[in-house]
């Protein structure tokens, strides 16, 4: 949820100061303090003390500049800036003048993102190939086509549901191939993050959510007046569970594809127990990792309400919206994850009991297998 509104607020301000200029720039040297010595007391600039101003010669497009940079009675809002920085640098479109607002990061992108492709390709090679094609797929859609169409006012939860469904078909198909194991996989991963969407719709109603969880989304509600927020929320659930779901369907899925292959004489009955069996044994690492998600998504939140534990009373602290959004997600992405089990095991061992000889599934399904 809260990902989903930063998403949104990047693009409100890509159209809101697009007039601003942002350029990459290089620290080359720290020429000295501004202010050192010069004061006994500090000075206040938009509400907060300064109690130095830095001066940096910055490069930018092979030109130099001198840049100032205030130095906050407040460390957590300084920069920390050295020499050999590469720093964001805007321009006031109005006066002109030059700030350094960041250090650009980027490159640290860049290095991430290439140890993370590196690594499914060395381990996974064509797999990890179609896994990292998929990812990008998905990626695109939510960009592309989610957001723009969220911002026009269209429900979030239908074209979360759509995303789900191609993101699904996309990731399953190009790694499992379009086979029995991927028909199944993906009727199964679509079924449970549908009744997980479902679900979370049903609790937001009840528990009459206002669509605005944080401070930080109350503040844009005048850019967000035409779309649903409220239905963000089961969005954001919809996608945040697809992929854990999407894993415990494809694993047993495939666990089920194997035992068929390897012993012909099991039943469809067998094959659903041992579906379930599959199920079982991945229900709590999987759960597990949502929910620790979730968590690992707001721990600076439940840091702050921690130390403040003494002033609030659990009553009040439970009907937090923010908090209440989180336990929403926890619980809901995980009974969907729940319901996928019974339904993939179910498909698997009955649509093979049905179409048991591999010949007449390829003429029914057009499938490799």
């Amino acid at each position: 949820m809260k990902k989903i509104f930063l998403m949104l607020f990047f693009i409100f301000s890509l159209i809101s100061f697009g007039k601003d200029e942002y350029s990459r720039g290089k620290i080359i040297e720290r020429i000295g303090s501004k202010l050192e010595n010069s004061l006994n007391t500090n000075i206040e600039v938009d509400g907060e003390e300064i109690k130095d101003v830095e001066l940096f010669k910055v490069k930018i497009k092979d030109k130099e500049y001198i840049i100032e940079s205030p130095i906050y009675v407040v460390e957590a809002y300084n920069l920390n800036l050295s020499k050999g920085d590469w720093v964001v640098v805007y321009k006031n479109s109005d006066e002109g003048i030059l700030y350094i607002s960041d250090i650009d990061k980027r490159f640290s992108y860049f290095w991430m993102i290439g140890i993370f492709c590196g690594l499914a390709l060395l381990l996974a090679r064509k797999k990890g190939l179609k896994s990292l094609i998929a990812l990008g797929a998905t990626v695109y859609m939510i960009f592309y086509y989610f957001i723009p169409l969220i911002v026009r006012g269209e429900s979030p939860i239908i074209i979360s549901v759509i995303i789900a469904l191609l993101s699904s078909c996309i990731t399953i198909f190009l790694v499992a191939g379009f086979t029995h194991k991927g028909v199944v996989a993906i009727i199964g991963s679509i079924g449970g993050t549908i009744f997980s969407g479902i679900l979370s719709y049903i609790f937001v109603n009840k528990m009459s959510f206002s669509g605005y969880p944080t401070l930080d989304a109350i503040m844009y509600v005048d850019i967000l007046k035409n779309i649903k927020v409220k239905e963000l929320i089961s969005s954001g659930i919809i996608l945040g569970s697809m992929g854990a779901i999407m894993d415990v369907s494809m694993s047993i899925s495939s666990a089920i594809t194997e035992l068929r292959e390897n012993s012909i004489n099991l039943g469809s009955k067998e094959l659903f127990k041992s579906g379930i069996n599959i199920g079982k044994d991945m229900v709590g690492t999987m759960i597990n990792t949502l929910i620790l998600a979730y968590i690992g998504s707001s721990l600076f939140d439940m840091i702050i309400i921690y130390k403040n534990l003494e002033n609030l009373p659990l009553t009040r602290l439970l009907n937090y919206e923010f908090i209440a959004v989180e336990i929403l997600k926890s619980f809901t992405g995980s009974i969907g994850i729940l319901i996928s089990i019974p339904i993939t095991a179910y498909l698997g061992a009955h649509l093979h009991r049905r179409y048991r000889d591999i010949k007449i599934l390829k003429e029914k399904f057009f499938l490799r297998k």
